[in-house]
C-alpha cells in the first residue's frame, strides 16, 4: 500500500509540473503573438503612409511642371501673403488647364501639424465611442479644378493634418543700366514655388498614444513663369 501511495504522489507532482510547463508556454506564445501582431500592424502602417506620401509627391510634382502660382487669385480674395509670411492653407495655381484651380485640406476632422486638434474639434476625439470614432470622415487634400472636387489623400488608409504652404514670392521689375548709349536689362526675376508641410498619421492614431505611427512631410516645388 505504501508503494502504490507513493507512486501516485509522484505522479501528482509529474502532473503539476506538466501542468506550470504547459501554462509558461502558453503565456510566451500568448505574448510572442501578440508582439508580432503588433509589428506586422505597425509595419502595414508603415507601409501605407510611405505609399501615400509617395504617391503625393508624384502628384504634386506633375502639377509642378505644368502650372504655377495664381498670385492673382489671392489678391481677388484678399489673401495678403505678405501678412502671413507667404503662409497660406491654400494653393492657386494657374497656366492652361490649371486656370481657376486650388489645393486645400477640408476642415471636417482635421488634426494640426503637431497631431493636436483644431480648437474647435477638440470634443471629437477619443472621447467618442470606437464605434463613431471609426464612422468619422477625416479631412482630406482635395485638388479643385472648376468646382470639380478630387481627393488627393482619400481617408481610410492615412489620416492627413491640415496642410499649410508657403507661397515663393517673385517680381518681374527691369532694372536698365548703361551709359546712355546701350542700355543693358536685367530681368530681376526669381523662379515662383511653395513648399508644402504636412504631417500623415496611421488610422489608429490618437495624440495621447506613446506607440503612434506619423511621418511628417515637407516638399518643395519649382514652378513654371
Amino acid at each position: 500500500m505504501k508503494r502504490k501511495t507513493k507512486l501516485k504522489w509522484f505522479t501528482l507532482i509529474e502532473m503539476m509540473i506538466v501542468l506550470v510547463i504547459v501554462w509558461i508556454l502558453a503565456v510566451v506564445l500568448m505574448e510572442s503573438y501578440i508582439t508580432i501582431s503588433r509589428t506586422a500592424l505597425r509595419i502595414e502602417q508603415e507601409k501605407n503612409i510611405s505609399e501615400e506620401s509617395l504617391i503625393l509627391t508624384q502628384v504634386f510634382q506633375a502639377i509642378s511642371d505644368e502650372a504655377t502660382i495664381d498670385y492673382d487669385a489671392y489678391s481677388g480674395n484678399n489673401i495678403n501673403l505678405t501678412n502671413s509670411s507667404w503662409f497660406t492653407d491654400i494653393l492657386y495655381l494657374t497656366w492652361w488647364q490649371w486656370s481657376w484651380t486650388s489645393i486645400y485640406t477640408t476642415w471636417d476632422w482635421c488634426l494640426e501639424l503637431d497631431g493636436n486638434f483644431l480648437s474647435n474639434e477638440e470634443w471629437a476625439y477619443p472621447d467618442v465611442s470606437e464605434k463613431v470614432r471609426n464612422a468619422l470622415t477625416w479631412c482630406e487634400l482635395i485638388l479643385d479644378q472648376w468646382e470639380n472636387k478630387t481627393s488627393l489623400i482619400p481617408s481610410g488608409k492615412v489620416i492627413i493634418s491640415r496642410v499649410m504652404f508657403k507661397v515663393i514670392p517673385y517680381n518681374s521689375d527691369e532694372n536698365y543700366f548703361g551709359d546712355g548709349n546701350d542700355w543693358i536689362v536685367i530681368n530681376d526675376v526669381h523662379q515662383p514655388g511653395f513648399w508644402m508641410f504636412v504631417h500623415l498619421y496611421a488610422p489608429l492614431y490618437q495624440p495621447t498614444w506613446t506607440n503612434k505611427i506619423d511621418q511628417p512631410l515637407q516638399l518643395f516645388f519649382n514652378l513654371n513663369l
